[in-house]
């Protein structure tokens, strides 16, 4: 009887503690940490990913796989749609943005947008989702950022999008997005991450 009653009263002292929660941390010490991550990612050369998008529109709807490599020089951006129903590639060079397509075809624009809207009917702001991607705004123009707990880039608002950051996953030394939804009145993306590669300057 003793013994059952020690049982309980160890029982109950461990059901009534209380794990204490994480201290929070101030707005400056969220405000070091993505400064930190800035930083290196700004000194990222070159980086690549592969995952999936998906776009949605007032009217249509498009998902598929993603491979994006990017370096100072432009960038590479192939999608393709499950069950063999198109692909395409962007690929930036001197004159401009190139677009070829599964079928052969090759078209020219001044920039990314212009071919995504002429071809796809959307647009994707690729100049400014290059660092939204890596959890940075983009340079130039004005962004109002939300941080997690963790000093992660958690709600980004630029150039008339919303962007938020659900997830984040190990690349090396740092967390990088993992999943990436993005938004306006006009359109929806979502991008889950599977992989990520960068290569750092030196």
């Amino acid at each position: 009887m003793t013994r059952l009653l020690t049982v309980f009263l160890a029982l109950g002292l461990v059901a009534c503690t209380t794990v204490p929660p994480a201290p929070q941390r101030t707005p400056e010490e969220l405000s070091q940490l993505w400064q930190h991550h800035r930083k290196v990612v700004l000194q990222w050369h070159a980086w690549s990913l592969e995952g999936r998008i998906a776009v949605n529109t007032e009217n249509d709807g498009w998902s598929g796989e993603l491979q994006w490599s990017q370096s100072p020089t432009g960038f590479q951006i192939h999608f393709s749609a499950p069950f063999g129903q198109g692909a395409f590639q962007l690929v930036s060079n001197s004159l401009g943005v190139e677009m070829r397509t599964s079928d052969g075809k090759h078209f020219q624009a001044s920039d990314a947008e212009s071919l995504l809207q002429q071809h796809l009917g959307w647009q994707l702001p690729l100049d400014a989702f290059r660092y939204w991607v890596t959890g940075l705004p983009a340079p130039g123009t004005d962004a109002q950022l939300k941080f997690n707990a963790d000093g992660q880039l958690a709600e980004l608002d630029q150039e008339q999008w919303h962007v938020s950051y659900p997830a984040y996953m190990n690349v090396g030394t740092l967390m990088m997005p993992r999943k990436i939804f993005l938004k306006n009145p006009m359109l929806g993306v979502r991008l889950v991450i599977d992989h990520w590669t960068q290569e750092s300057h030196g």
